[in-house]
């Protein structure tokens, strides 16, 4: 969730809904939006800390390209796990130039995926919720 940012403005949006953030840096969960910065929580999407169904959405966007392989099963499992509803973005490529600018825009990136290899992670976790693909070309 970095520093909240978006759900700060989701909460705006729905002011009555009850909104978390995960994230795996200090620096940005201590950075945060003060506003949100109670309902933020350190930690790694491959173990969340919630129950089975507790949440209505989940939500993850641009971040599952960070993973390693073992820890990106995980994670989506995890989403599935934890989500009644679904929904993630991932940067993705179609082609070798697409690969190519996508490998000159990472910096932590370890999951470079075609659409087709996303869709088999999808299958491979049981990840039934929504998802779209960001393509850099």
């Amino acid at each position: 969730c970095g520093k909240g940012f978006f759900l700060y403005d989701f909460k705006l949006y729905k002011p009555n809904t009850s909104i978390y953030g995960i994230d795996i840096s200090k620096y940005a969960l201590q950075n945060a939006k003060e506003e949100i910065k109670e309902n933020l929580v350190l930690g790694n999407a491959n173990d969340l800390p919630w129950d089975d169904n507790y949440f209505d959405l989940v939500v993850s966007i641009n971040t599952l390209h960070n993973l390693y392989s073992f820890d990106l099963e995980k994670a989506l499992k995890e989403m599935e796990r934890v989500g009644k509803n679904k929904y993630l973005c991932v940067e993705s490529y179609r082609n070798e130039f697409e690969k190519t600018n996508l490998l000159y825009w990472q910096v932590t990136c370890e999951a470079f995926n075609t659409p087709e290899e996303w869709r088999w992670w999808f299958r491979k976790t049981n990840y039934n919720g929504d998802y779209s693909f960001i393509y850099f070309e």
